[in-house]
């Protein structure tokens, strides 16, 4: 009945359309979506299940919006970090009426991998994704699905690795700065930079934790994953950062943020049978100090990583 009752009212509204147009079929059909999307769509209903790694965490440019109406761009970003954060498999959104641009604005975010990155680092490693598929509506009904980055079996095996190194490794006499050192430490001594991950001639899983704690093997991306995950452990806040070529992790620690980079603290040496080596320069420093390194390697966007500045 309820059915019924609807189509019966968007007909009436595409009379109306069609009274006030007289002009051609897609002003016409224009006028009745805006119509029907003005004054009978409400908050989409969905079963929603988020997972265990959502961190609902707001920053200064993303912030947590269950509100399903976008009426502007702002809010379809937050709609997508929302939907990142909780660990969706899919969200469905709508364009507000209003929203001329909301369409286009969305396919060219979900066209722009590196403004998704950008947001996706602001959530769990393992809310992160491969691919967001996009299916949109004629009505500006907008559904993500997510193609995760780690696999259901590979965040089990990676969490038991990460429980055995905290147990095995925390010491509670020590302080936060001083325990964070430890699990620094660890992964540095314990992974080689994949110099044939850098020249795509690699067959490891370097850049995501997985490669990092059973390959021994890492890129920036699997230094900085695997870090963000022991920092969570410790519920330290914290999220990942990045510029066109490189990621590390963002700490805030006794009421600041600062810089973490594993990937530098741990220089590359050409031979396997060499000597690992440690270095600490990248350990929790602030913005003036990383930008005095000039390596320009950590040229982040200020905008976005306001955390940063």
């Amino acid at each position: 009945m309820k059915k019924i009752i609807k189509l019966t009212i968007y007909i009436v509204i595409l009379v109306l359309a069609f009274f006030f147009a007289k002009d051609n079929s897609e002003a016409i059909t224009t006028k009745a979506l805006y119509f029907y999307k003005k004054y009978f769509i409400k908050e989409i209903k969905q079963d929603l299940k988020s997972n265990d790694y959502k961190k609902q965490e707001n920053y200064e440019n993303y912030s947590i919006n269950n509100n399903t109406i976008l009426k502007n761009k702002n809010d379809l970003i937050n709609a997508v970090y929302t939907f990142l954060d909780a660990g969706y498999e899919t969200y469905t959104v709508i364009c507000d009426a209003d929203y001329l641009d909301c369409v286009n604005d969305t396919r060219e975010l979900v066209a722009n991998k590196n403004e998704l990155t950008d947001i996706s680092n602001f959530v769990s490693p393992y809310n992160s994704f491969e691919k967001i598929n996009t299916k949109i509506y004629s009505i500006g009904k907008i559904t993500f699905t997510r193609v995760p980055r780690y696999t259901d079996e590979e965040i089990q095996k990676i969490n038991q690795k990460i429980d055995e190194i905290y147990n095995n490794n925390y010491d509670s006499s020590k302080n936060i700065v001083e325990n964070i050192k430890i699990f620094h430490d660890y992964i540095i001594n314990n992974t080689k930079y994949d110099i044939k991950n850098d020249k795509l001639d690699s067959n490891s899983k370097s850049s995501t934790a997985y490669g990092v704690l059973f390959e021994n093997k890492g890129i920036c991306s699997g230094y900085s994953d695997t870090m963000a995950l022991l920092l969570d452990k410790m519920k330290v806040k914290n999220h990942r950062i990045s510029s066109n070529t490189h990621m590390w992790n963002l700490v805030y620690i006794e009421g600041a943020w600062k810089h973490l980079d594993l990937t530098w603290d741990d220089p590359v040496v050409e031979n396997d049978n060499e000597k690992n080596i440690l270095s600490d320069k990248y350990f929790l420093v602030d913005t003036t100090t990383l930008k005095s390194y000039n390596d320009n390697e950590h040229i982040f966007d200020e905008n976005i990583y306001v955390e940063a500045k």
